[in-house]
Order: C-alpha cells, then structure tokens, then sequence
C-alpha cells in the first residue's frame, strides 16, 4: 500500500470504531475521486470500505462496495460476511456471500468459517453449521485453532443440540467465556438446571470469571426453579 492508502485505512478504520458513518461516507467518496479502488492492489483499503460500512451498521452499502470491485479474494469476502453475521437478521445473506465466494473460486479460511458458524447459530441453521463442520474438519482446521472449535460448540448450543456441543466442548483446550455462556443458556432452555449449576462451577474450578451474562442466565435459572 502507498502512504496515502495507509492514511485512508487508519481514518476508516477510526469511523468505524467511533461508528461515524457520514465521516466514512465522506472517505469513501474521497476514495472513489481518486480512483484508489480501481485498482486491484487496494483489496486492503477496500477491505477496510467494507469493515467501516459493516460495523456502522450499513451493510447494504457493504455490499454495494464489494459489487463495485472488479477483484475481490477471501479477505474482501470475509469483511462483508462477517457484517452481516453480526447482525442475527442477516444471517441468510452471510451464508449467500458464502456460496458467492465459494463460485468465484476464493477457498474460505478459518475466519470465513467463524463468521459463517455465527450466521448459522443466530438462525439456527444447524444442517448448514453440520457442513461447515465437516468442511473444517476436512481441512484440519480445527486442530490447529481454539476459536473454531469454540464457534461450534455456540452454534450447536444456540441450536438447541447439546449433546453435539457438549462434546465438543470437552475436546477444546481453551475455552472462552462465551462458550461457557452459551453452553448454559442452551441448558436452561432446555429447563436443565442441574446442568447450568454444574458448568457453572466447573467454569470457576477452571479459573473463568462470570459475567453479567453468566449471573443473569445463573438468576434466572434460580427464580424458574425457585430456588430462593
């Protein structure tokens, strides 16, 4: 990248973390005059477009950015993936960015696959999260990353298959605290009380902290069962 591209990056990646979209807007106009995105070096810079757009909350103007690209690889991909995966009503259109990417030829990589389990676990698509699974086992993925595996284990969770999750969890060298929550918001949905307070203290005999999350799904199990 030239020194001008590293100075716009550094200012849309600022609107993105302050969520200043008519500064981002802005840029993006400044960009698009300079014609910086024409070229097919400027993938980071147009990575970066989309990353502001999506954390803003604007993820049709993401997209719109990433149709306009005439080069696009895994990264660009990913950046608008993951906008729409963290937002639990676009779930559908992550997984479609997911099928496009695949067509073009871009092979996913371990950050694809996070976004596309998390799309997956806010609309429950468990058949798709099961192929995402066996794709990353087929690529031995999941060996070698810790926040993979903590990804599905939330998918099933959040998919109601707790068995699935359970064993998986009990395979991760690393847990986070997500998972841990994940995993006991799926048991009191299921009304399994015995299970939320043992992973609750197994959680702590392991040296993880509770959060507001935690404490709350922890409450809520206790007024259900009235355990006063």
């Amino acid at each position: 990248m030239t020194e001008k591209d590293t100075t716009f990056v550094a200012l849309l990646k600022a609107c993105a973390k302050k969520k200043d979209i008519e500064r981002g807007t802005k840029l993006h106009m400044t960009i698009v005059k300079k014609g910086l995105l024409m070229e097919g070096s400027n993938l980071y810079l147009a990575s970066t477009l989309i990353y502001m757009y999506a954390k803003c909350g604007a993820v049709s103007k993401a997209h719109k950015v990433l149709e306009d690209l005439l080069v696009r690889d895994v990264v660009i991909w990913n950046a608008l993936i993951s906008g729409y995966a963290q937002t639990s009503q676009q779930g559908f259109e992550a997984l479609d960015c997911y099928q496009r990417m695949q067509c073009e030829g871009i092979s996913p990589n371990v950050i694809t696959f996070t976004c596309i389990l998390r799309a997956c676990a806010s609309i429950r698509a468990i058949e798709k999260g099961k192929k995402v699974h066996n794709e990353v086992l087929s690529r031995g993925f999941l060996e070698k990353d810790t926040i993979l595996g903590n990804a599905l284990v939330v998918m099933y969770a959040k998919c109601d298959a707790m068995s699935e999750s359970m064993y998986l969890f009990d395979t991760l060298h690393v847990r986070t605290l997500m998972t841990w929550n994940a995993l006991m918001i799926g048991y009191a949905c299921k009304g399994d009380s015995d299970h939320v307070f043992s992973m609750f203290e197994r959680m702590q005999e392991e040296g993880t902290k509770p959060d507001g999350v935690t404490l709350l799904n922890i409450l809520s199990v206790c007024n259900h069962d009235g355990l006063v």
